[in-house]
């Protein structure tokens, strides 16, 4: 695992003299990111300049917008006071060290502000860049105060996309040149469940979010074992980072345990990685050596997996990521192996924050699919956008969301991987049993494989039906869906116009959505016989619907299906 330990001064000086020490005294290589407006500050300076020539700590920056600009977060900034930001702070730290940073950062980098910094400072190979899956959540448990949307990105670093930041590139023509990582390595879990800043490798954050026990905090230490498993489903590679700034430390009225407690677990923590490095399962880099790092062992287009379990509740789930060019897609095996979350970056949607933009909050990546903040499995009134399969025997119908699954098997060959979920049984009132195994293969050409094995029942005379509901948006709340063309067998029977009108068709090749918005068409495609349809939604369910019904007889041993995300035809 190779790990990142960066600090950032910003006064607390107590604090932050507890860090470096910690950080020297465990001899880990440390990149220290200066604030745009410490630059002024002797005391700050004398320190990080003594780190760097007594313990050859790397400098870069950390972008804040400058006094004389409103007190916000420097991508939501105009584009001219990106620049005049940009400009002073490189400026300022050839004064101070005579040669340009290589690393720079803040939680969030758009696409505008990389173009900016690279084009002034082509020096810089490594950005810190955005929160993985911090937005929603995040906002509301800040009573609604903290403005920082990049949802939909990777957990791991990536090569961003010059058009918008969080999307990863899918040539060197379409790179932004740089390599990113995201600000701190969040839980895979609770990143799609719950509040990602509370459960992430920041252990004062971990104590915010009562995951620690007074001085037992071993969720500390499973979510470093959590990304170092990692390597078993990546070519051996996996990335860890701890970024804390110093006002966590002392006094922080947002932690109930003592500050002699948070400095114990902050430091318990690194102590735990140091041993990781000792035994040769860790190796402690610069920001920028990473980004070099990284450019000679990760390809551009490289697939990242990521397998979250539970390692706080003890509710025993599993969720699986797959992130490529074309899509980012996470299967929750809680919810039968549906596909909850699917973001299409094929369709390579535009945007950057700030003043000058059409969407000046947004960074997240929009989705077709997302089933927290969509409903998913029907809850209240309808469901809300899912995958799953629907059995029909009888006149009853059994929902496989209803099923809750667990990864079995993890198998990759190059950027395609196969997920095999442990199989489900489904019991019917008139006693029938049927065990169904789902499989999915996960392509970077934007096709996903969606098999389901029929292991044991009588399935001749049962209905399957592969089902997915879907929209798009940026938040819980729905857009309007105006715009996006119903299809069948690739020709368009309908435009979205909330009427909740069904077009069906018999021994069809495909049943497909365009959404213009994201750029994208969303297609379900039988492999073999099937009858299909897309429904129109209405506004108290805003969404399109995709089916595919089956009827196997007892020779059948699967059925399989393509979820395919292309690009939107001009």
């Amino acid at each position: 695992m190779i790990f990142n330990l960066i600090h950032r001064p910003c006064g607390h000086y107590e604090s932050y003299d507890f860090q470096r020490k910690c950080a020297h005294e465990l001899n880990f290589k440390t990149t220290i990111l200066i604030p745009s407006r410490q630059f002024d500050n002797e005391r700050v300076m004398e320190s990080v300049k003594e780190d760097n020539r007594n313990f050859n700590d790397e400098i870069g920056i950390w972008l804040d917008p400058l006094s004389d600009m409103p007190d916000t977060q420097v991508w939501l900034l105009s584009r001219e006071d990106k620049v005049k930001t940009v400009k002073y702070s490189v400026d300022a730290f050839i004064k101070h060290f005579g040669y340009p940073p290589k690393c720079v950062g803040n939680y969030v980098m758009d696409s505008q502000l990389i173009e900016i910094l690279k084009d002034y400072c082509p020096q810089v190979t490594t950005v810190v860049a955005g929160c993985f899956e911090e937005g929603v959540k995040v906002f509301h448990g800040c009573n609604n105060s903290w403005y920082l949307f990049s949802e939909g990105m990777s957990w791991n670093p990536w090569y961003p996309s010059k058009t918008q930041s969080v999307r990863p590139a899918e040539s060197s023509e379409d790179w932004a040149g740089v390599v990113a990582v995201p600000h701190l390595s969040r839980d895979l879990v609770l990143g799609y469940e719950g509040r990602n800043d509370f459960f992430a490798s920041h252990p004062a954050n971990i104590q915010r979010g009562l995951a620690n026990d007074g001085v037992i905090h071993n969720y500390d230490y499973n979510l470093v074992d959590q990304y170092r498993m990692q390597e078993d489903y990546n070519n051996g590679f996996s990335y860890y980072q701890i970024h804390v700034s110093p006002g966590w430390f002392f006094g922080n009225p947002n932690i109930l345990d003592s500050s002699e407690t948070t400095c114990r677990l902050y430091r318990e923590t690194l102590e735990y990685l140091a041993s990781l490095k000792e035994e040769g399962k860790l190796i402690d880099m610069h920001l920028s050596e990473f980004g070099e790092y990284y450019k000679k062992n990760v390809p551009l287009g490289t697939t990242d997996v990521g397998v979250g379990k539970d390692i706080l509740f003890g509710s025993g789930k599993h969720y699986m990521w797959v992130l490529n060019s074309s899509y980012r897609a996470l299967v929750d095996t809680f919810q039968g192996g549906s596909v909850g979350d699917l973001r299409p970056y094929i369709g390579k949607y535009e945007a950057f924050t700030g003043v000058d933009s059409d969407k000046p909050l947004m960074n997240s990546y929009p989705y077709l699919v997302q089933s927290q903040y969509r409903s998913g499995l029907k809850h209240h009134h309808e469901d809300g956008a899912r995958t799953t399969l629907f059995v029909t025997l009888n006149g009853e119908t059994l929902d496989m969301c209803n099923y809750p699954s667990k990864i079995d098997k993890v198998q990759r060959t190059g950027n395609d991987v196969r997920l095999e979920l442990k199989p489900v049984t489904m019991k019917f009132k008139d006693g029938s049993v049927f065990e169904i195994q789902t499989v999915y293969d996960f392509y970077a050409n934007g096709e996903i494989g969606l098999t389901r094995r029929l292991l044991s029942g009588d399935f001749s005379k049962a209905e399957l039906c592969e089902y997915i509901k879907a929209c798009y948006g940026f938040t819980e709340y729905p857009e309007n869906m105006k715009g996006i063309s119903l299809l069948l067998n690739g020709e368009k029977v309908a435009d979205y116009g909330y009427n909740a009108k069904i077009y069906s068709k018999a021994s069809v090749g495909s049943v497909a959505a365009v959404i213009p918005a994201v750029n994208t068409l969303l297609e379900l495609k039988p492999c073999g016989e099937a009858t299909g349809s897309v429904c129109d939604g209405h506004h108290f369910s805003p969404f399109f619907t995709l089916k595919l019904k089956y009827t196997p007889d007892k020779n059948t041993k699967e059925i399989k299906s393509w979820l395919n995300i292309k690009k939107q035809k001009a």
